[in-house]
């Protein structure tokens, strides 16, 4: 398998509202209860928000991860998930590569994101791109279940 692109794409589209029910059953099957906030294709489709996603050479979508602007050079990792089957393949580093660089041509500062403390292969790949532990940011609150990583990137 081999990734054909990694672009940014309009999110709402059917195989992106899969991406995201995959990410749901990953929420469900590790924070059951109140942490969860279901998300689907639709309510990714804003103006403050690019979706990276990932296409193998047939145009199926293998994963994806949205980046919400948030002003004044900071942005948000939200939703970054692979299709199981593409797991350990390296297709959420190269999505991840991807919207680092693009981050970084947009001269973005720094990018935040709220990962479950019990996603531990989500945490290991965001540790070896650079991201570091740091506290709660904008609404989220500190809870058992929520970790806070940054990344600081270079000025262009």
């Amino acid at each position: 398998m081999a990734i054909l692109s990694i672009c940014v794409e309009p999110a709402d589209q059917p195989d992106i509202d899969k991406l995201m029910q995959l990410s749901d059953a990953v929420a469900e099957r590790l924070y059951p209860g109140e942490f969860r906030r279901p998300l689907n294709g639709r309510a990714l489709d804003r103006p403050d928000v690019e979706l990276f996603v990932a296409r193998s050479g047939n145009g199926n979508a293998l994963g994806c991860a949205a980046l919400f602007y948030l002003g004044e050079g900071t942005a948000e990792l939200k939703r970054m998930i692979v299709a199981p089957e593409h797991a350990g393949r390296g297709v959420g580093r190269s999505i991840l590569v991807a919207l680092l660089a693009e981050a970084v041509r947009r001269g973005l500062t720094t990018i935040l994101l709220e990962v479950g403390t019990r996603n531990v292969e989500a945490r290991r790949l965001y540790a070896s791109l650079g991201f570091r532990e740091r506290g709660p940011f904008g609404t989220y609150q500190a809870t058992s279940v929520a970790g806070f990583m940054e990344i600081c990137l270079p000025a262009t």
